[in-house]
């Protein structure tokens, strides 16, 4: 058995960390539109290397579900105290070239429109300024200069117009006016790249799949793009800057089999392309709909590297987090959750169950020590402030072992139709924890409803302490356990032992033995005296066990 290299969930706890490093969100990103839907954003962005002032053109297309005559998008506002940046609106129109009434206030701009309930409506929103977030504007590691989108968690009104949430989402196309010497990705399929005056050059790309704006996105720099191949007809592409593109395309090749991979287990893969580029942005690694950004300074060169994970992890995000897509922040392990899941399974996939259990020790390790520092908190948290404090080993690693105790659960069979059925049902549209739920109880057959609720909305973990011992006159193991937690709370645990000889051979195993109390005593006949009991044989329990005398 191939053993794979520990340092990977290192290299994907640093980027982790350097997510949380970011910018303070306020809880008023959660607030949305009722009643008005976006349909498509048309993007027209003209960047120059003069500047770090950018001009842009949005036709964003939206429907209204009631008679209201005022909308609004989300657009930061320059500011003549704030040196950071922002955007002046010039104008608004409609496509018959109509202007129309508008003002841009607390970062957002509202729109006075003509009564079409029900109806498509279309209005042209033309701006510029310097991003103060979102477009990160900057050099990258060979001084070279590079634009990049970067818009988790609603940063993306930093330097587009647009409804900045995840429930909201579009189709979306971007053409940019840019120096001749960059190269641009974006969301979607490339339409063309045309020459324009005084070296300069246009390129479009459409995406036809709605996606949400935390993932939508462009970047521009140099670039060498390998073609690494197609899987189910959707081209792989790597996209390197030059000086490290050797090294680059061997890191990013096996984003073909991680590929393969999750649509042969989950389903269809829903966009046009996959794109892993190198990027120079706030973030270590973002997830953005088929033009997935790596931070740039993961690059080694070796086949077998740590980058394989943080692969796997990204594309997983394709399906989860950006086709089935949170319906809220506070639904974060929905997408975090998964990707960190089902980046392991891949893991196990390629290199064997070793090293699947050796990331979920690892990852139960990070979830004990978090939860020291927050013994109140929960995978799903709806009263965060600050939305970057969600990036935590509750949404990623609690999430992800909530996954592999539901597998567990339910067994393997029903857990695999049931993510299939999760995925087909909310592919492309959003979902909540509650949509989760139903479909996994339709597909095993059992109420799931106490599972959720005190792996996702209970704080905390068992902290159990056992001990065994040979009853003779009974041929029987007689196992006491405890819940020792703190919290006060107690949960419900299936227990499995593994009873062994003196020679560490296994003899037998318990059925899955049920704890729903503090204190539980259970009886297990056996032909003769164990030389060892283990807790918990194949690592399916999050929970720290304690055997009494040890």
């Amino acid at each position: 058995m191939k053993e794979y290299k520990k340092g990977v969930w290192t290299v994907l706890l640093i980027l982790l960390v350097s997510m949380a490093r970011g910018q303070a969100v306020t809880n008023a990103a959660r607030y949305t539109q009722p009643g008005v839907d976006v349909l498509n954003y048309n993007f027209s962005l003209t960047i120059s290397d003069s500047t770090n002032r950018i001009k842009g053109e949005a036709t964003i297309r939206f429907t209204r579900a009631d008679d209201r005559q005022s909308v609004w998008f989300d657009l930061v506002e320059a500011k003549s105290d704030t040196a950071g940046g922002g955007m002046r609106v010039q104008d608004v129109r409609l496509p018959d070239g109509k202007t129309v009434p508008f003002s841009h206030r607390n970062d957002r701009v509202f729109i006075n429109l003509p009564s079409a309930p029900g109806q498509p409506t279309e209005v042209i929103i033309s701006y510029a300024g310097t991003p103060a977030r979102g477009l990160i504007i900057s050099r990258n590691k060979f001084n070279e200069r590079t634009f990049f989108g970067d818009n988790w968690p609603n940063n993306a009104r930093n330097w587009i117009p647009v409804v900045d949430h995840p429930s909201d989402k579009a189709t979306c196309a971007f053409t940019v006016n840019a120096p001749g010497s960059y190269r641009v990705i974006a969301n979607g399929k490339f339409q063309d790249e045309s020459p324009l005056p005084n070296g300069r050059k246009r390129t479009r790309w459409v995406e036809n799949t709605p996606i949400p704006t935390k993932v939508m996105v462009i970047g521009a720099a140099r670039f060498s793009v390998e073609e690494v191949g197609a899987v189910s007809g959707v081209p792989v592409q790597s996209w390197l800057y030059p000086n490290d593109s050797q090294k680059g395309f061997i890191d990013y090749r096996p984003a073909k089999e991680i590929l393969q991979y999750f649509i042969d287990k989950v389903g269809p893969y829903s966009y046009e392309k996959l794109a892993n580029v190198q990027s120079t942005t706030v973030f270590g690694g973002m997830e953005n709909a088929s033009c997935i950004f790596y931070n740039e300074k993961i690059i080694v060169g070796k086949k077998d590297s740590d980058v394989e994970a943080l692969l796997a992890h990204e594309i997983a995000h394709q399906w989860f987090g950006n086709s089935a897509t949170e319906s809220d922040w506070s639904q974060l392990w929905l997408s975090e959750g998964f990707a960190t899941y089902f980046s392991a399974l891949y893991l196990e996939h390629a290199y064997g169950r070793d090293t699947l259990n050796a990331v979920l020790d690892q990852n139960k390790g990070q979830i004990f020590r978090y939860t020291a520092l927050k013994p109140k908190g929960t995978v799903i948290d709806s009263m965060t402030t600050n939305l970057n404090d969600l990036l935590n080993p509750f949404s990623y690693q609690k999430g992800g072992w909530v996954l592999h105790m539901l597998r567990h659960e339910v067994g393997d069979d029903a857990f695999w139709k049931g993510i299939r059925a999760y995925y087909t049902t909310y592919r492309n549209a959003n979902a909540r924890t509650s949509d989760l739920q139903a479909v996994m109880e339709s597909a095993s057959g059992k109420q799931l409803g106490q599972f959720f609720q005190q792996w996702l909305y209970q704080p905390g973990y068992p902290e159990v302490v056992w001990g065994s011992r040979y009853d003779a006159a009974k041929q029987s193991l007689v196992i006491d356990v405890r819940q020792a937690q703190k919290t006060g709370t107690i949960f419900t645990i299936p227990l499995t032992f593994s009873i062994r000889g003196a020679n560490g051979r296994e003899l037998s195993r318990t059925a899955k033995l049920t704890m729903t109390q503090q204190s539980q005593t259970f009886t297990v006949p056996v032909t003769g005296k164990p030389g060892t009991v283990v807790i918990d044989p194949d690592n399916t329990v999050l929970m720290r066990a304690v055997q009494m005398g040890q």
